[in-house]
């Protein structure tokens, strides 16, 4: 069955070309018109690719990013530049989030974020295998010793624990 892409002529990379996201090879990169038929000439930066007939319209963002990926500020020397393109859902237009092509840019991770992105994450209780009692959870914590009888300790304020079988609060 056909989509809306498959009917779709362009002679341009478009988003959903990019989804997957596919690994392409900087054949040249151009200026030419990319008007629509009848419509005043619009010159834009193409940049085609050894893996695919069509090529990529540039804006300042991708232009960007493969200037820091080929560490070369001239389109020019890009040729046998290997990038990845693909779909970003997050790309915005007149204000509202449409997706569009992006250029992959390799991260390296900033010391200290991998520790806390471990730190923050939730730690599962694993079930208890073996013998010897199972180890303790929040629920075995008792209730403040100066807190009237019947209340939860005062650090559960906001999310108590649940309450033993058979009581209520």
């Amino acid at each position: 069955m056909a989509t809306r892409n498959d009917i779709k002529d362009s002679n341009f990379l478009t988003k959903e070309d990019c989804e997957p996201a596919i690994e392409v090879t900087v054949s040249r990169c151009v200026e030419e018109d990319v008007s629509m038929a009848n419509e005043p000439a619009k010159m834009k930066y193409v940049l085609y690719f050894m893996e695919q007939e069509k090529g990529l319209i540039l804006n300042l963002t991708n232009w960007d990013r493969i200037e820091a990926i080929s560490k070369e500020p001239d389109s020019d020397n890009w040729d046998g530049t290997v990038i990845t393109l693909f779909n970003d859902p997050t790309v915005d237009y007149g204000g509202k989030m449409v997706g569009g092509i992006r250029v992959w840019v390799p991260q390296v991770v900033p010391a200290g974020i991998r520790q806390t992105q471990q730190a923050a994450a939730p730690v599962t209780q694993q079930p208890h295998i073996g013998e010897g009692p199972p180890p303790p959870t929040d629920a075995d914590i008792p209730a403040n010793l100066d807190s009237p009888p019947g209340r939860p300790n005062p650090d559960y304020s906001e999310n108590p624990p649940p309450p033993p079988p058979g009581e209520k609060y």
